[in-house]
């Protein structure tokens, strides 16, 4: 959302060769300077599902009855929201950003006014009014990428461009991150709380009356 927890969306555009690649910075064995990586696409979504804070996604799943219901509300998926609150917030509903943006979807005010929501740290409130507003971008572009950079930058700054990603860094990293998350909560998440619940002895289902179940770990001494 802009004005997001994430910070600007105006940060410094990049080139359409960087745009088209994905780098990360790790430690020169040698100097102790940053060397830069390239990494392939599919290596880059991979790091990018195992990059979530595994307290945020509990979070996350804790609050799926909500997020279920407003996701059919609108005709969703709700692990794609599940994937924005994620990174948006990290499932916290109380956050709020420097410029505003407030509660699990990272709504600003005026926005949230216009979408139903008298107050934006109610979970219930923050995330149908989100979901309402994800849906209005998807209808509008017709591309869940450029609904989600369109969430993240604003339309305009879609609009400005083409019908394209804004190349600002913010908005380049932002959409792959959700769209990795958004794979982790449709298949990830679910086949691992399945492993743990099989070694453990744990009759866990994956869903029972709209809801998911967490499956804690044995203590480590």
């Amino acid at each position: 959302m802009v004005g997001g927890m994430g910070g600007a969306a105006e940060s410094a555009a990049l080139s359409a060769d960087t745009a088209s690649r994905a780098s990360t910075s790790v430690p020169d064995e040698t100097n102790g300077r940053q060397s830069v990586v390239i990494q392939p696409r599919d290596r880059l979504s991979a790091d990018l599902e195992q990059q979530a804070s595994p307290l945020a996604a509990a979070r996350v799943i804790e609050l799926s009855p909500v997020i279920d219901q407003a996701a059919r509300a609108v005709g969703l998926d709700s692990a794609l929201l599940m994937a924005v609150i994620e990174v948006e917030s990290g499932g916290n509903p109380q956050a709020v950003s420097p410029k505003g943006a407030t509660g699990l979807m990272q709504l600003m005010p005026g926005t949230g006014a216009r979408l139903g929501a008298s107050d934006l740290f109610d979970v219930r409130q923050n995330v149908a009014a989100g979901a309402r507003y994800l849906k209005d971008l998807m209808r509008q572009f017709g591309d869940l990428s450029l609904a989600l950079a369109a969430y993240n930058a604003g339309e305009g700054a879609v609009q400005k461009y083409g019908g394209q990603i804004p190349p600002y860094a913010e908005t380049m990293s932002y959409v792959p991150k959700v769209m990795a998350r958004y794979k982790w909560y449709r298949n990830g998440y679910r086949n691992a709380a399945s492993s743990t619940a099989t070694r453990f002895g744990e009759e866990t289902p994956e869903r029972a009356n709209g809801r998911f179940f967490m499956v804690a770990s044995p203590v480590r001494h």
